[in-house]
């Protein structure tokens, strides 16, 4: 469980970069408020992305200070882009979106990889009329092979590539994958009430958004550390992007049996200060680093990460990522950093690492700031 928000962040980061989003192009006449796309999401998903502008990333994301160090990505072979053999032209078109989607989601399903997504949209009206007018846009006309599956039908789609795509549709929805046995999984999720709603964790987790919103929950602990013995946490993920920083924020939710190990974990962590590397516990003593890096009338691009963070929080932690090169200052790194993040350090060399943590409530509030490094 440790590594899946990290590797799901790395999923949607990757499909940021390459511009994944920009096949999706349903006009304003297309938008449907009916469905309610959750009641369609598995119960065993590992994660949810939920989004109301993919082109805001398709076509934001490419402009900002970080866009092309994060774009190595796509030539690392690491994340095949969602649906790519769908809309191999995908990158050329991603300036042409004039008109955004109403809702759009993404689960993620164990063994994590682009492969084993859903993606689900909601329309106006018949869903299979949306997915082959989505084609034909592309100049792709096919004839699917139904299948039947408790009652409902699966249209089974081949591509060029040889590969296939299956797709369960109906008036005011759309639900795509690669894979037949999930799209099995979403009928069963509707067809038994055993959707991502029926999992009083994850509902106490989600936030329902109106407008221009990109959101991400995991069903793993926001911070690794914090969570080494409680397999029922959620955490949600507000993505924001902007020219030098991106950052995630929201908040981590766990059964009560959990709270007070985690609690107690969240406030009697040794404190470690270095050059590019500080974890601090105890709101009494982040408020005291914090005021006195505000003091300081010049500051470092590290010391400014620092100074930016709240002084409420109950744990703060950053490290400068080109600094933790071995040593003791990765192996404490290490224990702090998410497992993609750590397995994969050259890639964010470019950045400071910046998290709070804050209990509120039965809640526990993080922010994670990536500051680019010009």
């Amino acid at each position: 469980m440790v590594g899946k928000v990290g590797v799901i962040v790395s999923i949607v980061l990757f499909c940021i970069a390459v511009g994944v989003y920009s096949f999706v192009q349903l006009s304003v006449a297309d938008k449907g408020k009916d469905v309610d796309l959750l009641s369609f999401v598995p119960l065993e998903s590992v994660g949810l992305l939920e989004t109301d502008n993919p082109d805001f990333l398709a076509n934001e994301f490419p402009q900002t200070t970080y866009g092309l160090q994060l774009d190595t990505l796509r030539q690392s072979g690491l994340f095949p882009m969602v649906l790519n053999a769908v809309f191999p032209n995908a990158d050329s078109t991603v300036h042409r979106l004039s008109n955004g989607i109403e809702r759009m989601m993404i689960s993620f399903h164990a063994p994590m990889s682009a492969r084993n997504v859903v993606m689900y949209f909601r329309t106006h009206g018949s869903g299979r009329e949306f997915l082959q007018r989505m084609m034909q846009r592309q100049g792709r006309r096919f004839v699917p092979k139904k299948e039947s599956y408790r009652g409902s039908d699966i249209d089974i789609y081949a591509l060029e590539n040889g590969d296939f795509i299956a797709a369960y549709c109906g008036k005011g929805f759309c639900v795509l994958s690669y894979q037949k046995s999930l799209i099995e999984q979403v009928i069963d999720a509707r067809k038994d009430d055993v959707s991502l709603r029926e999992d009083a964790v994850f509902m106490e987790c989600y936030e329902g958004k109106a407008v221009n919103f990109i959101t991400l929950y995991g069903h793993a602990p926001s911070l690794p550390f914090l969570v080494r013995d409680c397999a029922s946490c959620w955490s949600s993920f507000d993505i924001h992007l902007n020219s030098e920083v991106f950052y995630l924020s929201g908040s981590m939710v766990l059964p009560d049996s959990c709270r007070f190990r985690v609690t107690d974990r969240l406030y009697q962590m040794d404190s470690v200060s270095e050059d590019g590397l500080l974890v601090l516990s105890g709101q009494e003593k982040v408020d005291s680093c914090i005021s006195r890096m505000i003091s300081i009338p010049q500051h470092t691009l590290f010391e400014e990460c620092v100074s930016n963070l709240s002084r409420d929080a109950s744990f703060i932690f950053v490290a400068d990522m080109d600094k933790l090169k071995g040593g003791d200052m990765l192996q404490v790194g290490g224990f702090y950093l998410p497992k993609f993040v750590m397995q994969h350090v050259d890639l964010f060399r470019s950045f400071i690492f910046s998290a709070q943590v804050t209990k509120v409530g039965n809640k526990y509030s993080h922010i994670i700031v990536f500051t680019y490094k010009n």
